[in-house]
């Protein structure tokens, strides 16, 4: 076989999954053995990082390349298996993901009862039953509060884990008792400056008498029903949990601390900040702020914004 019966198969798959492979897709591509040890050499054009696993290029791996690397390794697409913890969270776009020092590791979830194991900085994680993924750059990964509670628990550096944790919730605006209930007591007792900053986070105004008060201005004033704490996605990511969401129109209510202002309007949506206060000192000030802003709308391109309704 020459080489032009399998250059087009080849380059279909470097294109098409970011040069990272598997011996079994080469051979179905037609590469002989042969060749493909000749190629995987030290020198050679190819490499291979784990087993099974051949990426289609010199040098050192992306961080990409290495997430879809390790879900080879765990036999993704034919068996399931997902990216999660530091890995993941830089795959949903956490700044502060990468991980702290030394060779970056993958983690990985597979169903109990895989034989596969942890192999170099590929970690494996047996789980019995795994999370619905969310589709990043066409890899799968653990929902952003379950990466994060895999990374925080995993992590060896309390400082990297505390700052995961404050700009999921500070920032990307994750519920503080959701990532608390996803980190279980026994993570939370050993990292206790976590277990504090979602402590406080929990037991403001805002999570213990705001929302009521504006469900309840809202209804009294006639307004447009919003979605309360819904979890908004942007073209699939994670994009925040606000306080409320009116989807026809591309507004959010914020009510303080925790919402990932900032994350929403760069997305192109509209955020009304109202302090807590204001909900009793001044509620006509804030209904006339929000009919203003609900007739000011739409923003945002609401075509890529999908809205998961919240607790109720």
């Amino acid at each position: 076989m020459t080489r032009n019966d399998f250059a087009p198969a080849v380059r279909w798959l470097a294109r098409e999954q970011d040069r990272v492979t598997t011996v079994a897709q080469l051979a179905a591509a037609g590469v002989p053995q042969s060749r493909l040890r000749e190629w995987c050499r030290p020198g050679g054009r190819w490499q291979r990082p784990l087993p099974r696993v051949v990426v289609l290029q010199t040098g050192p791996l992306t961080a990409a390349q290495r997430s879809r690397a390790a879900l080879a390794f765990a036999g993704h697409p034919q068996l399931p298996a997902m990216i999660t913890g530091a890995a993941g969270l830089a795959l949903h776009g956490v700044g502060v993901a990468a991980p702290p020092c030394g060779l970056p590791v993958v983690d990985v979830l597979v169903p109990s009862g895989r034989r596969i194991r942890t192999h170099t900085w590929a970690r494996v994680h047996h789980v019995r039953g795994l999370p619905a993924p969310d589709a990043v750059a066409g890899v799968p990964v653990a929902p952003l509060v379950r990466a994060a509670a895999d990374g925080v628990r995993e992590s060896v550096d309390p400082e990297w884990a505390l700052e995961v944790v404050r700009e999921l919730v500070v920032t990307l605006g994750v519920p503080a008792p959701a990532l608390a209930a996803e980190l279980g007591g026994a993570v939370l007792a050993r990292r206790p400056t976590v277990a504090a900053f979602l402590d406080a986070m929990d037991c403001g105004p805002r999570a213990a008498s705001a929302e009521p008060m504006a469900r309840a201005l809202v209804a009294r004033a006639g307004l447009r029903q919003p979605l309360w704490r819904p979890t908004l996605r942007f073209d699939g990511a994670f994009l925040g949990s606000p306080d409320a969401y009116w989807v026809r129109d591309g507004l959010v209510l914020d009510l303080g601390p925790g919402t990932g202002r900032g994350r929403l309007e760069s997305a192109g949506l509209r955020v009304l900040r109202v302090a807590p206060a204001a909900l009793t000192r001044s509620p006509g000030e804030v209904v006339a702020a929000l009919r203003a802003a609900l007739a000011a709308g739409p923003y945002g391109p609401l075509d890529r914004i999908t809205a998961l309704p919240g607790a109720r």
